[in-house]
């Protein structure tokens, strides 16, 4: 058997790291190897952490001008590799000095084995961090096998790419080609370093570490739409998401230059419905997004120019925006923050969600506060959320207008209804888009005990909910139901076959005093535009002699199925005449529940706060 090791590295901003990584390959025992070097298109220093060992002929170095994922970097490598046996040493990680020398006595031991893996360590303890989870003499618990502990005969098999779909198992990227063509043997001895760090790519992948699309875009640098199995219960598809936002608009008559700012949080390609007006957008985004839902370019769709966050402020000079248009997230506010300071020249649209009581808690309310205060254009979730900021605001001029700041295009709200599951059984069902908030395992079996199904299509954490939803079947057997994601194209088919959708089942107790209200109070959850499309009434707690704005919206609308207790609520629910006109309301009025309602508005309200400006 052949004794060398071809040794690929793929890299992407990880100079930090590298030069720890390739000194551990030359300190192994076993000497036969080459180094495959793939930059990744990396955008930090690279280069000149590894200038010194250029000289070596046995590294091949390989650069690409931007970054195309670790599948295809990954396949570079294994096309360029002249020997038998290959192994891989992310650029993060490490070999101890027994690793290449261990892994091919194992191979020596068996002509059919295809792939060798060893023990690693992952983790360590000191006085000021403590884990007892350092190790494993073979897989981690809950992982795949990993890169750095892997080494397999050369193959004509071929990690999956960016181009077909992400994920973060390499098992299913990988390993999985192998499974018949030999065996996989293990070392039993743990011989390297998986090194753990935040953006360590199944981190900024995976949904049970808070990664997900967003942040896996925005760290890559990805242009275009992505395919990503975000969990076991999650496949987002952009290309067939984002296909009706892709073509290029003509410019309006007098066309606005409208800067968007901070980050777009849920339904982000709503922004869109700009360009079909005929403006102009450019972007200038947060660096790292808060949640897996903070949407931040480069965007999947539409033909927004993102301005380098750099150097933004020569961004924004070169651009001359005609409205700087900032959102929508906590997260958003420091940036925002500082633009408005730097560029007091320019019109700032402020248009904030949520939520105040986390920037009150991370420290940033007195900016939030400043960008309420200074904005030419401030617009309000609602009228309560407008009424409530208003007591920490000074008297001030601008502007202001009332909206939601995550509604979807109208382009989901189709006409494909389905019929009602409860024609076809006798049974009421509704439906959880979401988290599931305030609703017990007893409150399930109530439900179940009146005939009234639930089901659950939980939008992202679906790792962490499975043993709840144990405890869940077990109170309501046969009327829970739980559910993959079901993407925005498919919300009015999908949805639509349910009696009801619930909202966040919150009981307040701010008994009418703005000064005791909280965020569950003033919010409307997004959730609502996504019952909205498919026509479902909306349930939620009776909080009547409160302010809760949510009931207000809904009450206002004729849309809201409200209740003091479960037993209450089963009687309404079997109220067939009542559901039905409250359906019927929200079919006529879905379309306020979509971007496209008020862009007309914010145009004017753009143009009027340009003009106001001007004199």
């Amino acid at each position: 058997m052949n004794t060398h090791f071809s040794i690929i590295m793929p890299t992407y901003n990880q100079a930090s790291f590298i030069r720890r990584a390739i000194s551990s390959l030359y300190k192994q025992t076993h000497q036969n190897w080459e180094l495959i070097i793939i930059n990744d298109g990396c955008t930090d220093e690279t280069e000149m952490f590894l200038t010194d060992f250029f000289n070596d002929p046995r590294i091949v170095y390989i650069k690409n001008e931007r970054n195309q994922g670790l599948g295809f970097a990954l396949n570079q490598g294994l096309d360029a590799a002249k020997f038998d046996l290959i192994a891989y040493l992310p650029s993060d990680d490490f070999y101890f000095e027994n690793h290449l020398e261990t892994i091919f006595q194992k191979f020596n031991e068996y002509d059919d084995m295809i792939l060798v893996y060893t023990g690693m360590k992952y983790d360590s303890s000191d006085t000021l961090y403590y884990t007892n989870n350092t190790e494993s003499r073979g897989l981690r618990k809950g992982n795949c096998l990993q890169l750095v502990q892997t080494a397999h005969r050369k193959t004509d098999k071929r990690w999956m790419e960016r181009n077909e779909w992400v994920t973060e198992d390499l098992f299913s990227m990988f390993w999985y080609k192998l499974t018949d063509q030999g065996a996989f043997g293990m070392t039993n001895e743990i011989s390297c370093n998986w090194t753990s760090h935040p953006t360590q790519r199944h981190r900024l992948v995976g949904e049970r570490y808070g990664g997900g699309l967003n942040k896996y875009r925005r760290y890559y640098q990805v242009h275009g739409p992505i395919k990503m199995k975000i969990s076991k219960y999650k496949f987002i598809n952009e290309e067939k998401l984002y296909a009706n936002f892709q073509k290029k608009q003509s410019l309006c008559e007098a066309p606005l230059k409208i800067l968007l700012l901070g980050e777009l949080a849920y339904n982000p390609e709503r922004i869109y419905a700009f360009e079909q007006a005929g403006h102009k957008l450019y972007g200038l985004w947060v660096p790292n997004p808060v949640f897996s839902f903070s949407t931040v370019g480069p965007l999947p769709f539409g033909h927004v120019e993102d301005i380098p966050l750099e150097n933004w402020e020569e961004g924004i000079k070169k651009v001359k925006p005609d409205i700087i248009y900032g959102m929508l997230n906590f997260g958003a506010v420091p940036l925002a923050y500082d633009v408005i300071k730097a560029c007091p020249h320019i019109p700032f649209v402020w248009h904030f969600k949520e939520g105040p009581s986390i920037c009150l808690h991370q420290g940033t309310w007195d900016k939030l506060v400043y960008l309420y205060t200074h904005a030419s254009g401030k617009i309000y979730l609602n009228e309560s959320v407008r009424i409530w900021f208003e007591q920490f605001l000074p008297p001030t001029s601008g502007l202001s207008f009332l909206m939601d700041g995550d509604l979807p295009k109208k382009e989901y709200f189709k006409d494909d209804f389905s019929s009602k599951l409860s024609e076809q059984d006798g049974a009421i069902h509704t439906v959880v888009a979401g988290r599931m908030i305030g609703i017990s395992g007893d409150d399930l079996a109530i439900l179940a005990h009146n005939n009234i199904h639930i089901h659950w299509y939980a939008e992202n954490c679906h790792n962490s909910i499975a043993k709840d939803n144990l405890l869940r079947y077990q109170k309501a057997p046969k009327h829970f139901h739980f559910h993959s994601h079901v993407a925005a194209e498919n919300w009015v088919k999908e949805l639509s076959q349910y009696d009801a959708g619930w909202l966040h089942c919150v009981q307040s107790r701010n008994n009418g005093n703005l000064l005791n209200v909280s965020w569950d109070d003033l919010n409307i959850p997004a959730r609502i535009s996504t019952y909205a499309a498919a026509g479902l009434p909306v349930i939620m707690y009776d909080n009547t002699n409160h302010i809760v704005a949510t009931q207000e919206l809904t009450r206002k609308m004729g849309i809201g199925i409200f209740f003091k207790n479960y037993i209450e609520l089963c009687s309404i629910l079997k109220n067939k005449t009542k559901i039905e006109k409250l359906t019927s309301n929200m079919i006529e009025q879905r379309e306020k529940f979509t971007f496209d309602y008020y862009v007309p508005q914010l145009i004017q309200l753009f143009k009027d706060i340009i003009k106001n400006r001007m004199y």
